[in-house]
């Protein structure tokens, strides 16, 4: 008859003892330290936090992104915010997040397109601050960034002609809002809305949603395409005259992203 390596029960009862020590101390200082945040906000900061300056934040898959609490002061600043805090993803697949820092990563095989949603939960439940994150690739949505006007294209001829007042900011994101503004300032928009567009048709359509100056000449439906040097071309649309302009209503524009 064969013998067996047997290990007496003293023993192994000495060795679950000392994993359930060991358990017990990692546990006790995990816990020490979520204990020890003692910052406590005070009613308006808690109710002002947010994780962005905007509505929602674009990544490519791939990328890193530290999120943090802040608040905005005027007139156009994030100011972080110490807090304690608890960072979630959700949904888990495709993305992650550390749980005490805040750094989401979205895995470089997540489809564009895809939505996560990232949440702060603060001081244990007294408020949970949350943001959309919207991925996509420059493949998908050559569209989204910021882009500055060149040039403008004649109606018939298509010639092209210099700006009145060039547009120097238009804006896409990747969760399908746009905004133009002739001449930023702060957290100043001239008008903004939604868009949609076809890569195939090149086509593109704006919807107005709100402004602080609307154009009564916006044409916000027609084709889009990207020269050899990356710049924006919209053919048979037009963005609208600037506030007080004298020129004539043109039928196209060139953008390019600024340096």
């Amino acid at each position: 008859m064969k013998s067996r390596n047997v290990i007496p029960v003293s023993v192994a009862a000495f060795l679950g003892l000392c994993l359930l020590a060991v358990a017990a101390t990692l546990g006790y200082y995990f816990l020490r330290s979520r204990s020890e945040c003692t910052v406590v906000l005070d009613e308006d900061t808690l109710n002002r936090l947010r994780l962005s300056m905007d509505q929602s934040v674009g990544m490519q898959p791939g990328t890193t992104h530290a999120f943090s609490l802040g608040v905005l002061e005027c007139c156009y600043s994030f100011v972080p915010v110490e807090a304690c805090a608890t960072w979630s993803v959700h949904p888990a697949e495709g993305a992650s997040i550390d749980p005490d820092t805040g750094l989401l990563t979205v895995d470089p095989t997540t489809p564009s397109g895809s939505v996560f949603t990232v949440s702060a939960d603060v001081e244990n439940g007294r408020r949970v601050v949350s943001v959309e994150v919207h991925v996509f690739t420059p493949q998908d949505n050559p569209l989204v960034g910021i882009w500055k006007e060149e040039a403008q294209f004649a109606c018939g001829t298509g010639e092209e002609a210099a700006p009145e007042k060039p547009i120097r900011e238009l804006r896409f994101q990747a969760d399908g809002s746009f905004s133009v503004t002739w001449t930023p300032f702060e957290v100043y928009k001239d008008y903004w809305g939604t868009y949609t567009y076809d890569l195939e048709q090149g086509t593109l359509e704006l919807g107005i949603t709100g402004g602080n100056y609307i154009p009564d000449d916006v044409d916000g439906s027609g084709l889009f395409s990207l020269d050899e040097q990356g710049r924006l071309i919209l053919r048979d649309m037009w963005l609208g005259s600037p506030h007080e302009g004298t020129g004539p209503a043109n039928c196209g524009h060139r953008f390019a992203r600024p340096r």
